[in-house]
């Protein structure tokens, strides 16, 4: 069983939690998303919990992330969860611009 942690709780961050409770070898442990109402929405449908970016790619259990965040975050989030050892999905695009 593979735990995700989920970046964006949006539309297209709905989208991919909705296709992780599907996979049997998927488990979202945790949303994260700037506003709370909609992180915990979302944690709730799929019993997931609410986390900050901190807890969440600092938890050993979690070993992969799906940044559904907006794409001004996407860079920054992409680099932390590397750096943390984690294996990461970025939805589309990475950044605003290749500068």
């Amino acid at each position: 069983m593979i735990e995700f942690a989920l970046f964006g709780a949006g539309r297209i961050g709905k989208i991919h939690a909705a296709n992780l409770a599907r996979h049997p070898g998927a488990k979202l442990k945790y949303v994260i998303d700037r506003h709370a109402p909609s992180a915990a929405a979302l944690a709730q449908a799929h019993g997931a919990q609410v986390a900050d970016l901190e807890r969440a790619l600092g938890d050993p259990s979690v070993q992969a992330v799906v940044i559904a965040s907006s794409t001004d975050t996407h860079a920054d989030l992409i680099v932390a969860a590397a750096n943390a050892g984690k294996a990461v999905f970025c939805e589309k695009p990475v950044d605003l611009s290749v500068a």
